[in-house]
């Protein structure tokens, strides 16, 4: 693992960001940045080249924020609206690089993609408002894109298929409330971990802190953040609360990972 790749987390908010509409928690209203949690997704930059995981709705925001002029490739996830609802905004990376986009996801997400963005794969339709964007279904086997390697690993999200996602000593798992054996043994010796934590308080769908932590003793990398944490959590006040090696992962949080 010679060559480095930088992660760039974009967005670690729930589905409603942080703060929420009409919320009045220590979080919503604090002034440190840490605590303005857009919706979920990461940037991974490798010698010029960008991976993009998840267009949520506040894509345009955050390509802005960290001056993104160009996305080589996007997984997805899953195709929940707040990984998804911002894919107009790729056109902006059409205009810019003359070219489509590839796109990667599961069968079960590429399905639900087609479904609710018809307009842009439907071939019938005119192409001129549309992103230009390719869409390939991924199994369990790894795969090339935007010049890395990517492990795909399966993430249980409530019963709906979630991928995870390792690239060299990196490893995502975003929305997920259990994470199977196979998954696990992917995950072993990863060093650096993003991973889904929602609340303290018991979710359907994802993963409480005390649940996280049991995750992290189970593979125990060198770093650990939690992703998609909602108003409930405090920055300051939860990190003082978490192991060492362990903490919230904060809108422009960047990092190295070894190929």
């Amino acid at each position: 693992m010679n060559a480095s790749a930088r992660v760039t987390v974009l967005g670690c908010g729930t589905s409603t960001g942080v703060p929420s509409i009409g919320c009045t928690t220590a979080a919503c209203l604090s002034d440190d940045p840490r605590n303005k949690r857009l919706r979920p997704s990461i940037i991974i930059e490798h010698k010029g080249r960008n991976l993009l995981v998840d267009t949520g709705p506040d894509l345009r925001e955050q390509a802005l924020r960290h001056q993104i002029t160009r996305v080589d490739a996007v997984v997805y996830t899953h195709y929940h609206a707040d990984h998804t609802h911002g894919i107009d905004d790729l056109r902006a990376f059409n205009f810019l690089m003359r070219k489509p986009i590839p796109c990667y996801a599961y069968p079960n997400t590429v399905k639900i993609l087609r479904q609710n963005f018809s307009y842009i794969f439907n071939d019938g339709n005119y192409s001129g408002f549309k992103p230009q964007l390719t869409l390939e279904e991924i199994g369990d086997s790894p795969f090339g894109v935007a010049g890395m390697n990517v492990i795909p690993f399966e993430l249980e999200h409530a019963g709906m298929r979630v991928m995870g996602l390792r690239v060299g000593d990196f490893a995502y798992a975003t929305d997920c409330n259990a994470i199977p054996e196979k998954s696990m043994e992917i995950l072993k010796g990863v060093r650096v971990l993003v991973l889904d934590a929602l609340r303290h308080r018991e979710h359907p769908s994802h993963f409480t802190v005390a649940e996280a932590l049991e995750i992290v003793d189970a593979l125990e990398p060198e770093q650990t953040y939690f992703t998609h944490t909602n108003f409930e959590l405090e920055y300051h006040e939860t990190n003082r609360n978490l192991p060492s090696g362990v903490e919230l992962a904060y809108d422009g949080l960047s990092f190295e990972a070894f190929l």
